[in-house]
């Protein structure tokens, strides 16, 4: 906590500023100025040494008839330990403790607003440490006075001393409630300056949670080091005018930029935490005609405002060649610091940003906003100029939804149906439980001793009540089932082992149940596995959620990646490929790492005619012995299923 302000503290004053605008006419975008002040805290600061022995330097900075000041600093080099507290000369308002986790790539520090034309600067030290480095640049001076306020809890909140059109809809009216995962994106950010503009976190296909931030061009200067980014500054009324200010950022780096896009994407210095429960928004890419469409906002540095258009945009491309979505508006309307507010489609998914066209209340219906086309920023001369390098590297998706990271899981409920290969009996139309019944398969999945990376789903462990049961439902093996990421395939986000039964059906470790997931409800692709069988992956994500879903792998009605190569067809059933011994993913007869020499050595290596029974990988048709020749012996399957004529051959699983 800040100790209180010594009497001998020094004052920096600044000269008394000669104007200051008094309205939104004059101000335009600006709720400041930018003043430089050198100050080293260290040198300048008057030292006190505490009690418990920690050493303490106080400064005060006075820019006279701000209502706010925030303070950049061009030189913060903290040692572990030490703590930085800013506040208003009355300590009514304190930020902090900052440390030296806050310090920015650059070694630059800024914070957020605090009221009052005076701010103490006071940095506390632990006893025998250097003193490392402190240094103020510049305050922004904010014109209007904040503190108009129905009581003194309000004045943590930032305002520039007006409020935006009457005819604005809060983000928590009732025409928003389809609204409130989209609104949780857009945060309002601060310049050193004294500008400022509305963005948006966006996903990306490649690492969901990166905190890329979308900006209008025209917002962008090069201090993004002292940017502040501001989350859920909104009424948690309908018509309130004032909202949380607390839950800050400070900090970003450009990603890319085009003047002619109005194009800007930075991605901030720090992940925002989970208590300020952001969203990243989806976008669509695609270039289609949004048919409704909303945009979220802080018009005039306001609380977070909304926006919506019910009829579908048209195509509109100004003097320099911005190409944008033009529409008017049904309710609400944009004015200044709107820009890069976001443009959703009737999906909630960006497909623009605020560009050009404010209105006020009695022109709201008749003066045609244009936001700038998100598609046109897809593409450009280099990875510095467009969006694909960062929001999908592959350059592989048109739309993408929205990524909550503090989604609550559920139980994700999956019924599958597969016939394995090996064990399949094609007069029955149901698989072999010899292992089963030779009291070969284990208690403990046997995936994780094999070396398969599981996620989440390892040391699964049944029943020998669940192995007793005989029947259509009697157990034929373990397998494994993935759930991938719909964007990236490569990506697993959980795995469960399960027991495949004599009629195609995986089941849960109890015999009866669904498998299940603790994940978000959503869609994923679903791949299912065996040791010594080749894995197939669904084509197209599947929509999982509590409800259970079920999925029949073994009549063709689900699209599999690799199409009709990625099983075996036995009259109209598809099963999955036996023989991938080894396992990778291949079957080969020959060559490295082929599925045929490891049989004839698990039978010894010398005779060809020798078997051994157990449970092993080498028991490609799952009887419960291993055999290189003779009758159901496990090598000829392997040949035949790279092709039967060239050895050389091999069969992939299409798995990434």
């Amino acid at each position: 906590m800040p100790e209180a302000v010594r009497a001998e503290v020094p004052v920096i004053s600044l000269p008394q500023m000669e104007e200051q605008p008094n309205d939104t006419t004059t101000i335009g975008f600006r709720y400041g100025t930018q003043r430089m002040v050198a100050v080293d805290v260290v040198r300048e600061g008057a030292l006190t040494i505490l009690d418990d022995g920690r050493r303490m330097a106080q400064v005060m900075v006075h820019s006279p008839g701000a209502a706010m000041l925030s303070v950049q600093f061009d030189q913060w080099e903290l040692p572990n330990g030490a703590e930085v507290f800013l506040y208003d000369a009355a300590r009514t308002r304190s930020i902090g403790a900052f440390t030296a986790a806050n310090r920015q790539p650059d070694g630059t520090m800024a914070t957020e607003l605090v009221p009052g034309d005076s701010v103490v600067i006071e940095y506390v030290l632990p006893s025998l440490v250097r003193a490392g480095e402190l240094r103020v640049a510049s305050v922004t001076h904010a014109f209007f006075d904040p503190f108009a306020r129905a009581s003194a809890a309000e004045e943590r909140d930032f305002d520039p001393g007006y409020q935006s059109s009457p005819c604005h809809i809060g983000v928590n009216c009732p025409e928003a409630a389809a609204w409130q995962q989209q609104k949780r994106a857009v945060a309002m950010f601060l310049r050193p300056d004294g500008g400022g503009c509305t963005g948006t976190l966006l996903n990306n296909t490649q690492t969901p949670g990166r905190p890329y931030f979308h900006v209008a061009n025209h917002c962008y200067q090069p201090n993004t080091s002292g940017w502040v980014f501001y989350f859920n500054y909104e009424s948690t009324t309908c018509s309130g005018t004032t909202g949380n200010t607390s839950q800050t950022l400070t900090g970003a780096a450009l990603r890319a930029a085009f003047y002619f896009d109005d194009l800007c994407l930075v991605e901030l210095n720090s992940i925002p935490p989970a208590s300020y429960n952001v969203y990243y928004a989806g976008w669509d890419r695609s270039g289609a005609v949004p048919q409704t469409s909303v945009v979220i906002q802080h018009p005039l540095y306001d609380v977070k405002k909304i926006s919506f258009n019910n009829d579908p945009s048209t195509s509109f491309t100004d003097a320099i060649g911005v190409q944008c979505w033009r529409g008017n508006w049904d309710l609400g309307l944009v004015q200044a610091v709107s820009s890069g507010g976001p443009l959703f489609d009737q999906n909630g998914r960006m497909v623009g940003h605020m560009y050009d066209g404010a209105q006020v209340c009695s022109t709201a219906t008749s003066i045609p906003t244009d936001c700038a086309k998100f598609s046109a920023s897809w593409d450009g001369a280099s990875a510095s100029q467009r969006l694909r390098d960062w929001l999908d590297p592959t350059n592989t998706v048109q739309q993408l939804n929205g990524y909550d990271p503090n989604a609550v899981p559920v139980n994700l409920q999956l019924r599958l149906k597969a016939f394995l290969e090996g064990p399949y009996n094609t007069a029955s139309g149901t698989m072999s439980t010899a292992l089963r019944t030779a009291g070969l398969i284990p208690l403990t999945e046997p995936y994780t001793a094999a070396g398969y990376p599981h996620v989440g789903g390892s040391g699964a462990t049944t029943t020998q009540a669940v192995l007793n049961v005989t029947g259509v439902n009697a157990i034929v093996d373990w397998v494994v089932v993935e759930l991938r990421s719909r964007l990236d395939t490569s990506l697993v986000w959980a795995t469960r082992s399960a027991l495949l039964q004599a009629d195609g059906d995986v089941v849960g470790t109890d015999g009866t149940s669904p498998v299940v997931f603790s994940l978000p409800a959503d869609q994923y692709l679903v791949a299912l596995r065996h040791r010594n069988h080749l894995g197939v992956l669904t084509a197209n994500a599947v929509a999982l959620s509590s409800t259970v879903t079920t999925l029949d792998l073994t009549n063709g009605s689900i699209a599999l990646r690799g199409g009709a190569q990625a099983t075996k067809l036995s009259g109209a059933v598809r099963l999955l490929f036996a023989g991938d011994v080894v396992p990778d993913g291949v079957l080969r007869y020959t060559g490295s790492n082929n599925d045929r020499d490891p049989i004839l050595a698990r039978v010894g290596g010398v005779t060809p005619t020798a078997t051994i029974a157990g449970y092993f990988p080498e028991d490609v048709n799952l009887d419960g012995v291993v055999r290189y020749t003779g009758v159901n012996n496990d090598r000829d399957v392997i040949l035949t299923n790279v092709g039967g004529v060239i050895p050389t051959s091999s069969r992939v699983d299409f798995i990434p």
